[in-house]
């Protein structure tokens, strides 16, 4: 295995073709992206929308109780606050948030490749792979179908983090590393950052003993500052599986581990149940061990030569890695076709980009195998679109879209759930009758002025 450039310039210049290359695909990626969600975008809250958006639409809380607002297992933190913020100038139009979040997604994609400049200071044709990872389609729960931008914003977040850790002047990085952990942590399934950073950070004070004094002070205060946001996080956290088993503890030790194996090969498209899919997430996770390995042997070695590219690579597969576990084991008890929901590809793909980030860096010559090469084969499949998607897609508009209408028609709401599909398990419990009497007091939501067809 070899490293990058040792000093990271960026002074060698990527072949134009290789970056008009990687721009067209982000160009096409990106406008397939934003067509499917004019396609499928319905301006109607769905699901868990109607339950989290009490934190910022349907109660009156401050920014700080929003910030913090939980549901389920997690804090809506930054997305909380920017639904705040922004939602009610398009009056809280949902399909017109749906565009928003197709935009952040975009923005995490081009914040990936510009980190992978700043690890190995170059750029070139194969970094086609990012926006085939990055602006998959295989997003569209958190897209277009169920919004929730706590979970489509985590992954600029968590890329800005790895960006702090090429930042040359250490106090700026180490400030920086500290305000993204608390961000990331109160946001979506962020908080698994928190657990790494503490640790992130002592190896980098282990590594490096000899700073001077006020700089191992300012790095041991910014190690205490990144254990407190964690410590914060905890403080009125209550345990919420969101799951509607009656025991998340009903499954076999096995059927958490398959969830876990299946959950690995939804990356490169493969949604099945059988061998296959099972061989391909059998080793789509010990390459994200694999990786996770290597980026903290290189990070925690004592007195070693760390770059920025091991805590990247660390930071982002062991992130994946602490994610798979707990979300076996509150959805396995749903079935194991939950492992390819749509919702977890936000955080997946994070673990394939750090593969590529360790492709970029391993080279084996008397095999004459090209790593990157290879991933870039692999992520092909979903960068082009699964053959489930599409049909669920369909479905999923055809109820919001024929219950939107009902509604809008002027008829009950008992009356559209039984003819066009529920947007809602449990009306009752949402108060959702409530909500709607709000929203169409106010002209908002749904009864805001939607010029599309939906």
């Amino acid at each position: 295995m070899t490293s990058p450039t040792r000093g990271f310039s960026s002074s060698e210049k990527a072949p134009l073709g290789a970056l008009a290359l990687v721009g067209a695909t982000f160009a096409v990626m990106g406008f397939r992206l934003f067509q499917l969600t004019a396609q499928n975008a319905v301006n109607v809250f769905y699901w868990d929308q109607w339950d989290f958006d009490d934190a910022t639409l349907f109660e009156d809380h401050s920014l700080w109780e929003i910030f913090r607002w939980q549901h389920g297992p997690h804090r809506q933190g930054l997305g909380g606050l920017l639904s705040a913020l922004v939602e009610p100038l398009f009056h809280w139009n949902s399909r017109t948030e749906a565009f928003l979040a197709a935009g952040l997604v975009v923005a995490a994609g081009l914040c990936g490749w510009y980190l992978k400049y700043r690890l190995f200071g170059s750029l070139s044709w194969k970094d086609v792979i990012i926006p085939m990872i990055m602006l998959t389609p295989a997003r569209w729960d958190m897209i277009w179908m169920t919004v929730n931008l706590a979970h489509v914003i985590l992954p600029i977040l968590v890329i800005f983090y790895c960006l702090a850790w090429t930042c040359k002047n250490e106090r700026t990085k180490f400030t920086l590393i500290v305000i993204l952990t608390f961000l990331i942590t109160y946001t979506g399934y962020g908080f698994f950052v928190g657990f790494l950073t503490p640790v992130l950070l002592f190896a980098s004070y282990r590594a490096h003993t000899s700073r001077a004094r006020t700089d191992k002070y300012y790095l041991v205060g910014c190690t205490v500052a990144s254990v407190a946001s964690l410590v914060s996080f905890l403080v009125g956290y209550r345990l919420d599986p969101a799951s509607n088993c009656p025991s998340v503890f009903a499954p076999a030790v096995s059927q958490y581990l398959w969830f876990m194996d299946l959950m690995y090969a939804a990356p490169f498209s493969i949604t099945g149940l059988g061998l296959i899919s099972r061989f391909v997430g059998a080793i789509g996770l010990v390459l994200a061990a694999a990786a996770a390995w290597y980026g903290w042997k290189e990070v925690l070695a004592k007195e070693g030569k760390q770059l920025p590219v091991s805590y990247a690579i660390a930071a982002l597969s062991a992130f994946v890695l602490l994610f798979c576990p707990p979300a076996a084991l509150a959805r396995t008890c749903d079935g194991l076709f939950t492992a390819h929901a749509s919702r977890y590809t936000n955080y997946m793909q994070l673990s394939t980009l750090s593969l590529y980030f360790c492709s970029l860096m391993v080279h084996w010559p008397r095999l004459r195998i090209d790593p990157a090469a290879v991933l870039l084969v692999l992520v092909l499949p979903p960068a082009v679109m699964n053959r489930v998607d599409p049909d669920r897609m369909e479905s999923f508009r055809k109820t919001k879209a024929a219950w939107r209408t009902c509604i809008l028609a002027g008829r009950s709401m008992p009356e559209c759930n039984k003819e066009a599909g529920s947007v809602y398990p449990f009306p009752q419990r949402t108060h959702l009758q409530d909500k709607l009497d709000y929203l169409q007091s106010t002209q908002q939501g749904l009864f805001a002025d939607d010029p599309g067809v939906h």
